[in-house]
């Protein structure tokens, strides 16, 4: 009996343990690194809070390929001008689903200051790229009201090495200029409150009067991956 009750403490232990993490991972992922919500802020050390002060977002991932719903496809950098909030997700993530409504919240708070929500889809639990049809469907069923896409693979993968995390979600903040502002590894309301201040902060510091109206405009589809490092 006592044998019995040791075993059942250590199965509670570890099953409070688990269900604290805020992220989802494959196989060869440390999904259990998201349990606290990791913000890294890419700002250099010298105090000012100009957009140069920050790195321009890596090349491969600001002029890769994404697949938009419809089947077109666009590349971050041509949505320069904007502040975006690039939200990587899976459909099989709770807490990527948790998000959800916050990312809805901020699209329609901020619309109209330039700012645009953009939730790439990483595939499926077999890490193969997500019908399209299964992400509108989705998108859908969930009145999302931001902008989804699926990318290659390498896209995905670069940004789990930028990140330093394999798991999802991860949002990454980039300005205006295309300069790199915050990368926010896995969900939860830590998470979820750092996404806000960041998103605040970056859109106080560039105002919507300085976007570059050449820049390409958002799409309005309102319709919307698993690891593979």
């Amino acid at each position: 009996m006592k044998f019995f009750l040791t075993n059942l403490a250590l199965f509670i232990v570890f099953v409070i343990v688990f269900s604290s993490f805020s992220a989802c991972g494959g196989a060869s992922t440390n999904a259990g690194s998201g349990n606290a919500a990791s913000v890294t802020n890419t700002k250099s050390n010298s105090g000012s809070s100009t957009s140069s002060t920050y790195p321009p977002l890596a090349s491969g991932i600001a002029t890769a390929d994404m697949e938009l719903i419809d089947g077109t496809t666009a590349k971050l950098a041509d949505r320069k001008g904007k502040v975006i909030l690039l939200n990587l997700w899976g459909i099989w993530c709770p807490p990527c689903r948790a998000e959800m409504p916050h990312l809805v919240e901020l699209q329609e708070k901020y619309k109209d200051q330039g700012f645009q929500v953009i939730g790439l889809n990483v595939g499926d639990e077999d890490q193969q790229p997500e019908p399209l049809e299964n992400i509108k469907t989705f998108g859908e069923k969930m009145k999302l009201n931001y902008e989804l896409v699926r990318a290659s693979r390498e896209m995905t993968n670069q940004i789990y090495r930028l990140a330093s995390f394999d798991a999802v979600p991860i949002s990454l903040l980039i300005d205006r200029e295309g300069h790199l502002r915050a990368v926010l590894r896995g969900g939860g309301p830590n998470t979820i409150n750092q996404i806000k201040e960041y998103v605040a902060k970056t859109l106080d510091e560039s105002p919507a009067n300085s976007v570059d109206n050449s820049a390409s405009p958002a799409k309005s589809d309102s319709v919307p991956a698993k690891t593979g490092t």
